[in-house]
This record gives structure tokens, C-alpha cells and sequence, in this order.
């Protein structure tokens, strides 16, 4: 899922939660989202009330508390293990299912190697390093 203008990319967000609230079909992306948002009670108040986040707009939200962010890291993480790539990334998840034997907490781990390995990569101006990446979530388990 890329899209480079926050606005519309938000709005895949909303609008993939409005579906769900209204039992609309979805997308297999928007399928992807409500199942996150589905995750994260403390987001669904946001994206339930799509017309009051032009308020939220104005509130500056720290990163590893921004829910575009958070949530976009999760799409990520689904996007890699259902096309394993990097290759061998979707046995280590299913491996680190198996350890936490939560969802939630194991997309949280392998996110914070993966937030890492993104400001390392932006800060040298470098592609993001797959092998570090990997590397890093093997020591999770």
C-alpha cells in the first residue's frame, strides 16, 4: 500500500473502518485495516468519527503515538509475511506467533526492528538493509 499524500491515504483508513462499522464489504487492503484497527480499541474512536479529525489534525502526535504510523507499520508487516519478502521473514513470524502466542504482541516486536532499521536507513540515506532486518527479528526469538 503506497500512496505519498497523507490525506488520501488517511482516508483509505477511514474508510476501511466505516465499512466495518456499517458491515460493508471491503477490499482485501481494507480487510487488512479493520482487522488492525479491529486490534487497537484506543484508535477506534478516531476512525469512527471521521468528521472530528480535522480537530485531531491540529494535534502534532508524537511518532510511536501516531496511529497512521502505528497502523502503517502493521499493513507493513502483513504486506511482507503474505508475500514473504523479505524472503524468510513469514516463518520467523509464524515463529514468533508460537512465542508470544499473540498477534498483537509479535507484530509489535517485529515493528520496532522494522522502525529501527527505517530511521537507521533514512538518517544514511541508504535503502532499507533486508539482511540487518531480518537479522534483528531473529533475536526476538
Amino acid at each position: 500500500m503506497v500512496d505519498q499524500d497523507p490525506t488520501a491515504l488517511r482516508k483509505v483508513y477511514f474508510d476501511a473502518w466505516q465499512k466495518t462499522l456499517q458491515n460493508l464489504p471491503l477490499t482485501p487492503m481494507e480487510a487488512i485495516i479493520s482487522d488492525i484497527i479491529k486490534r487497537h480499541p484506543e484508535y477506534q474512536p478516531i476512525f469512527s468519527d471521521p468528521e472530528n479529525f480535522n480537530d485531531l489534525q491540529n494535534e502534532k502526535f508524537a511518532l510511536d503515538h501516531n496511529p497512521f504510523f502505528h497502523l502503517g507499520l502493521h499493513v507493513t508487516i502483513a504486506e511482507q509475511v503474505g508475500a514473504n519478502r523479505p524472503l524468510g521473514i513469514r516463518p520467523l513470524y509464524q515463529r514468533l506467533l508460537k512465542k508470544y502466542g499473540d498477534q498483537n504482541q509479535a507484530e509489535h516486536k517485529m515493528m520496532e526492528c522494522l522502525a529501527r532499521i527505517l530511521v537507521d536507513s533514512f538518517q544514511q540515506s541508504n535503502s532499507v538493509n533486508e539482511k540487518r532486518y531480518l537479522e534483528a527479528i531473529r533475536r526476538l526469538l
